[in-house]
């Protein structure tokens, strides 16, 4: 018996009985997005952007530029890890899925549970770094929540998107941009 299958039937079976008892908080969109909206950390976000606006501000502006950097080097990563597995024989893929079960040549395989963590704690430093740099732009986040997309885990930040629309194109980077940044700082 797979430990692994076990263990994900269970999280599953507990997000299913979660899902039964609060149904009407959730959004469900085409059968398979599930989308759950709380406040959860909305305050943290503030006072964040609050009390660090001197270091945050500065911090913008690394973010647009590494976020820039980085989809450059991605893409260079991509085209090169096409031109390879198009034309070396034998060529490594450049990408790989990092899911339990799925052998990476070079990576130990990875448990259930150290998936969940790790897109936990991913998602949330992610989407908690969108919301500290809208409200450093004071820019209202309506929400916070986590959603479904069929078994895959997620989580998000809700804008006011007509402010964020009308908010400079530094800000509009900067709020982007925080994500995938604290992202690689982490």
């Amino acid at each position: 018996m797979n430990i692994d299958l076990v263990l994900a039937v269970i999280f599953y079976l507990i997000l299913l009985i979660f899902y039964f008892f609060n149904k009407d908080k959730f959004e469900v969109k085409g059968k398979i997005l599930f989308i759950y909206r709380t406040k959860l950390g909305i305050k943290l976000m503030d006072k964040i952007a609050k009390k660090f606006n001197l270091i945050l501000k500065p911090l913008a502006y690394l973010s647009i530029v590494v976020g820039f950097l980085g989809m450059g080097f991605i893409l260079f990563v991509l085209i090169k890890g096409t031109y390879a597995l198009l034309f070396i024989q034998g060529s490594q893929p450049a990408l790989a899925p990092i899911l339990p079960g799925v052998k990476v040549p070079g990576l130990p395989s990875l448990s259930f549970w150290h998936w969940v963590i790790i897109i936990f704690i991913v998602a949330v430093i992610h989407e908690f770094s969108h919301g500290v740099f809208a409200r450093l732009y004071n820019l209202k986040v309506k929400n916070s929540g986590f959603l479904f997309l069929g078994p895959v885990l997620g989580a998000f930040v809700e804008p006011d998107e007509e402010k964020l629309q009308k908010s400079s194109k530094k800000q509009q980077l900067a709020i982007l941009s925080a994500g995938p940044f604290s992202n690689i700082l982490l």
